[in-house]
C-alpha cells in the first residue's frame, strides 16, 4: 500500500508536512506528500524539495525526470543548479554533464565546474565497468541508425546522452558522414560536438551531397549564422501585427536553418529576397516578388521545396 495522505489538506500543509518528513528521513512519507502538493502547484520550491527527496531515496529515474521540468530554472539558480547536475549523473546522462561544464550557467564558480568535470570523468570510468554490455549495445545501434525509420532514429539520438564521452563522439562521428541519416540527426550531432568544444577536423555530409571539413568547436549554434539572425530579424519585425503567422513562419525557419546547417551563411545571402519569398510562401500576405532578381527568386524557392520534401520525410 502506498503513504496514505490525510483528505483534505491544502497545498501548504502538503509542503509542511513533506519538509518534517524530509527533516527526519522518512523518504517515502515526504515524497508521498510533496508529490501531492506538487500536484497542485508546481512550483520550482517543491520540485526541489520532492527531487531532493526522490534522490535520497534512491529514484534517481523520478528525480531527473521530475527535475528536467524545471530545467530553465534549475540552470538559472546558483543554489539549486548543483541539484538538477546530480540528477544527471546519478541517471548516466553524460553528454548532458559535459555541455554543462562548458557552458557553465548559473553564475556558479569556475571551481564547481572543475569538480563537475571530475566527477563525470569518474562516473564514466565507474560505468564503462559496470556496464559494458549496455555501452556495447547502444554503440552498435547508432552505427546501424540510418536502417530505421526517423522517430526510432530520434529516440536513439536522445539514448546516445547516455554514452560516456569518449564513445560518444567515436559513435557521432561516423554518422555525420553516413548520407542516409536525417539531416536534422547529422545536424543536432554536430551541434552536440560544437557544445562539447570538440576542435578535431571532422567530415560533414551535407545536403548538396558532398563531404565537408568542419571543426566543431569553431562552429556557431544553429539559429545565430548571422545571415540566418538577419532574416529571423527581418521576418519577425514584419510579422509584429500577426503573432500566429509570425510563430508559424519562424517555426519553418528554424527548421530549415537546421537543415542548413552549418553552411546557412553560404545559401542564405540576400536576407531581404529570404524574407520576401518566405512571407509569400508562409503568410497570406500578397508579395509582390517581381521587383527582385527572378533568378535569385527561384533559388530560394527550389531550396524551400527542398525543405518540404526533407520535412514530408520525418511523417
Amino acid at each position: 500500500m502506498g503513504q496514505q495522505i490525510p483528505f483534505p489538506q491544502n497545498f501548504a500543509q502538503l509542503v509542511r508536512l513533506g519538509k518534517m518528513a524530509s527533516e527526519q528521513r522518512k523518504w517515502p512519507q515526504a515524497i508521498a506528500h510533496l508529490r501531492a502538493a506538487y500536484q497542485h502547484k508546481q512550483t520550482f520550491d517543491v520540485n526541489i524539495l520532492l527531487v531532493t527527496a526522490l534522490l535520497a531515496d534512491q529514484q534517481y529515474q523520478q528525480a531527473a525526470a521530475l527535475a528536467q521540468e524545471k530545467m530553465t530554472d534549475y540552470l538559472s539558480s546558483a543554489t539549486a543548479c548543483p541539484l538538477y547536475v546530480k540528477t544527471l549523473l546519478t541517471t548516466h546522462q553524460f553528454i548532458a554533464v559535459r555541455k554543462l561544464c562548458i557552458a557553465r550557467p548559473a553564475g556558479l564558480e569556475t571551481s564547481f565546474w572543475h569538480q563537475q568535470a571530475l566527477a563525470v570523468q569518474q562516473a564514466e570510468v565507474a560505468y564503462r565497468k559496470a556496464a559494458p554490455t549496455q555501452i556495447a549495445k547502444l554503440k552498435k545501434a547508432l552505427y546501424q541508425l540510418s536502417a530505421r525509420h526517423f522517430y526510432d532514429q530520434l529516440a536513439l539520438t536522445k539514448q546516445a546522452q547516455f554514452l560516456p564521452q569518449t564513445e560518444f563522439i567515436d559513435a557521432v562521428t561516423h554518422l555525420l558522414t553516413d548520407p542516409y541519416i536525417h539531416p536534422l540527426i547529422r545536424a543536432h550531432f554536430l551541434n552536440e560536438l560544437r557544445q562539447l568544444k570538440v576542435a578535431a577536423a571532422l567530415n560533414f555530409f551535407w545536403l548538396d551531397g558532398k563531404k565537408h571539413t568542419v571543426k566543431p568547436s569553431a562552429l556557431t549554434a544553429i539559429t545565430t549564422a548571422p545571415q540566418f539572425l538577419q532574416l529571423y530579424q527581418q521576418i519577425n519585425q514584419q510579422l509584429l501585427s500577426d503573432p500566429i503567422a509570425k510563430q508559424n513562419v519562424l517555426k519553418e525557419l528554424t527548421l530549415h536553418a537546421a537543415y542548413l546547417y552549418p553552411f546557412a551563411d553560404k545559401v542564405i545571402v540576400r536576407p531581404q529576397i529570404w524574407t520576401a519569398v518566405y512571407l509569400a510562401a508562409y503568410t497570406n500576405r500578397q508579395v509582390d516578388l517581381t521587383v527582385f532578381d527572378s533568378t535569385q527568386v527561384q533559388q530560394i524557392q527550389n531550396w524551400q521545396q527542398r525543405f518540404e520534401q526533407l520535412t514530408q520525410k520525418l511523417e
